[in-house]
């Protein structure tokens, strides 16, 4: 379908279709983690982690404005769970560790190293059956997304990756599963 705001207004529609009767706070949720994916998706461009086909603003497709709201509160509405117990700073701080790397390195294999002893080391501290519900739930999902992306040539990643998507995608979609879980559920 071309043109990002094509794109955005059919998933709009979708999402009109699919998600009834949003609360406030979903609403809050879904706006907060639009914000800061797009900071970051932005940082990520800068750096070279990756680019867009046909970016609108900042180097993003106004639609990627959207998706990430999207994304968690798909995830929150398809496994729901207990909310999780334990002190919410633990979470803060870890979730503010696991995103250092993302924010700040942009070669494939430092990336997916750092990303992989943080999320390891959350799943020390987190590791109930519903976090890892939410762990493999998120990295599925995030497969689905990232070699759709690729493949229709939505956007693209530097080097010869396998299957053009690089294995940080298992750490970074898996950590954001994680951190939705623990950080996002407590606030529905």
């Amino acid at each position: 379908m071309p043109g990002g705001w094509t794109k955005l207004f059919v998933f709009i529609l979708l999402w009109a279709a699919t998600f009834r009767g949003l609360t406030p706070r979903e609403l809050g949720v879904f706006a907060a983690v639009n914000v800061l994916f797009a900071i970051m998706d932005a940082m990520a461009v800068r750096q070279g982690v990756f680019r867009f086909t046909a970016p609108d603003y900042f180097g993003l497709p106004v639609w990627e404005f959207a998706m990430w709201g999207f994304y968690v509160l798909h995830a929150l509405r398809m496994l729901g769970g207990p909310v999780p117990r334990g002190a919410l700073w633990q979470v803060l701080a870890l979730a503010l560790l696991f995103a250092v790397p993302f924010a700040t390195l942009a070669d494939a294999q430092p990336l997916l190293a750092a990303s992989g002893v943080l999320l390891a080391l959350a799943l020390a501290f987190f590791h109930e059956r519903a976090d890892w519900r939410y762990v493999g739930y998120m990295i599925a999902l995030g497969a689905l997304v990232e070699y759709t992306g690729v493949w229709s040539g939505q956007w693209a990643y530097p080097g010869d990756a396998p299957g053009g998507v690089p294995l940080w995608f298992v750490t970074m979609w898996g950590g954001v599963g994680l951190f939705t879980r623990r950080l996002l559920l407590r606030l529905l």
